[in-house]
């Protein structure tokens, strides 16, 4: 199989010795539940109480309950299933149940068909199970991502009838009990002026995102427990720095960057997802930023951790995978990727992601986080006493510093408008948030000129983002260009907006004024608790607001 072809042995065995324990806490139900469309209710629906399953509740054939566990979790479902015999029969029948479980009441509230999605139909979150016998202690075969349960009766004989008896949800995470972090108290005088209002919003902010990450922390940084259940780069590292800031996890950030390392092509490029289970292989897909990113990412964990010998490890991966990204520039040393395109167009062999946002220009964003995963490589190999890398760039004498130098005159000139403060991005000259917070990161701007690139494209119309992630990236370029304002103003507004829409866990994509937008043509597929959205409780300490 090609994809197992060049694994690295030794960084897997490093990977396996690194698998976390998980914990499993037991959940009742809260109780039955009733969805209700509501026309006030961000994504359309609200519950009202349901008839509970006291006093021997029974259900036959196409009867179902919809049972609300109370906040997220990832885990299992377990209940007693007991067949109860109508004028003295016994149960001569299996029992088929089909199970919906729902990270969001739309889940249990809006059938899935007719289809419309172009990723698999087989991540929707339903399952259908036969119990043959009777009385018997079930547990649903597959790990979910649930606050809400619904539980259609399909088919029993018309002999019995059966009964629910202690339904427990199971929530397994590797994040260890009892590890949140401290709250926000906001004892730094420069958010005195805060209204309570708008302290209350980032303490359940704060609270959704630690939620959101200890979800996601399973036997791997997973990117959403919903969908996908695996190892992305772009993830990984958000999920990481949140980690290191509140939870202080550095062993799981660990495996996951040597289980990327372990799984390359051929080429020596990493993938941009890898799976662990059932053993570790790559994906088939390539991301040049989430690739030349895993520098940033190897440099983040030995700063965090001080493991200069895992750096030294990883090192030559992080190292590689400029060879290719570099492919990409132009005879002006510029930068140029494919214009806009949707989730059909991706081009698996060089995909450049950078945000969902279907009509974003990426070239000048790429070309500014290649100038900031060099400059982290310059760091990394200061950090680890390694002398500069002197064969960067193909056919060239350039060190990562030179060639940073070099990337920063050639963006100015190609991407820079003095006479607007912007930076552009393709054809038309594109002005989006994602090419003037790149642009901040990477240091190709700063000072008062920053300040008024991203004032401009945040407030003068420029084309914004539609996952968390690039908000995320806007956010840390507010804070780096002394922006703390503007930057708890916008986690107040985006990630606040989400909690008013019922959100115990961010969603993977999210636009206030459409909030049922999917990149996979299919609201259904969206995740709920995606790892690139925890970031708020990162940013919020960065803003000292602990």
């Amino acid at each position: 199989m090609a994809h197992l072809e060049h694994q690295n042995a030794r960084f897997l065995e490093i990977a396996s010795s690194l698998a976390p324990t998980l914990h499993s806490t037991p959940q009742p139900a809260l109780g039955v539940v009733v969805p209700v469309p509501s026309s006030t209710a961000a994504l359309g629906w609200t519950t009202h109480p349901g008839e509970g399953l006291e006093g021997g509740r029974t259900f036959t054939d196409g009867e179902e309950v919809v049972l609300d566990f109370g906040g997220h979790r990832v885990g299992h479902l377990t209940f007693r299933l007991v067949g109860v015999g109508i004028d003295g029969q016994m149960p001569d029948s299996p029992c088929r149940l089909r199970f919906t479980f729902g990270e969001v009441l739309n889940d249990v509230a809006e059938e899935f068909e007719p289809y419309t999605g172009v990723l698999s139909k087989a991540w929707l979150p339903e399952e259908t199970i036969t119990v043959d016998y009777l009385p018997q202690e079930v547990r649903v075969p597959r790990r979910w991502a649930f606050r809400y349960v619904k539980i259609h009766v399909v088919a029993v004989s018309v002999n019995f009838r059966v009964r629910f008896e202690n339904i427990l949800a199971h929530a397994v995470t590797s994040c260890p009990p009892n590890s949140n972090p401290p709250g926000l108290t906001f004892a730094s005088p420069k958010w005195a002026h805060l209204e309570e209002k708008d302290k209350t919003m980032l303490q359940r902010i704060d609270e959704v995102s630690l939620a959101t990450l200890r979800d996601c922390m399973q036997e791997v940084y997973e990117d959403g427990p919903r969908r996908d259940q695996r190892v992305w780069i772009g993830d990984l590292r958000l999920q990481a720095l949140t980690s290191y800031s509140t939870f202080k996890d550095t062993q799981l950030a660990k495996r996951c960057l040597y289980l990327h390392a372990g799984v390359p092509f051929s080429d020596g490029r990493i993938a941009a997802g890898m799976f662990h289970l059932p053993y570790p292989y790559r994906s088939g897909n390539f991301i040049v930023d989430y690739s030349i990113l895993y520098t940033c990412a190897v440099l983040e964990y030995v700063q965090a951790s001080g493991d200069v010998e895992a750096g030294r490890d990883l090192y030559p991966t992080a190292l590689k995978q400029f060879e290719f990204a570099l492919t990409g520039l132009n005879e002006e040393n510029v930068y140029v990727c494919q214009e806009a395109g949707g989730f059909e167009s991706i081009d698996q062999e060089r995909w450049h992601f950078v945000d969902w946002n279907d009509s974003l220009s990426r070239s000048s964003s790429i070309h500014s986080i290649l100038i900031l995963s060099l400059r982290a490589l310059s760091t990394l190999e200061t950090l680890l006493s390694l002398p500069p890398s002197s064969h960067v760039l193909p056919s060239s004498t350039h060190s990562p510093t030179s060639l940073v130098d070099l990337l920063v005159e050639s963006s100015r000139k190609a991407f820079f408008r003095p006479e607007q403060g912007v930076f552009v991005s393709g054809d038309k000259d594109q002005i989006s948030w994602a090419s003037q917070a790149w642009a901040v990161l990477a240091g190709v701007t700063e000072g008062d000129e920053a300040k008024v690139a991203l004032r401009k494209a945040y407030e003068e119309g420029g084309v914004e983002g539609v996952t968390p992630y690039l908000h995320h990236y806007l956010v840390e370029a507010f804070i780096k260009a002394g922006l703390d304002d503007l930057a708890a103003k916008h986690i107040i507004s985006y990630w606040g907006s989400m909690v008013d829409a019922g959100a115990e866990t961010f969603f993977e994509t999210w636009v206030p004024s459409d909030p049922k937008l999917s990149p996979y043509k299919s609201f259904a597929l969206q995740s709920f608790c995606h790892a690139w959205s925890a970031t708020a409780s990162l940013l919020v300490r960065r803003l000292g607001m602990e």
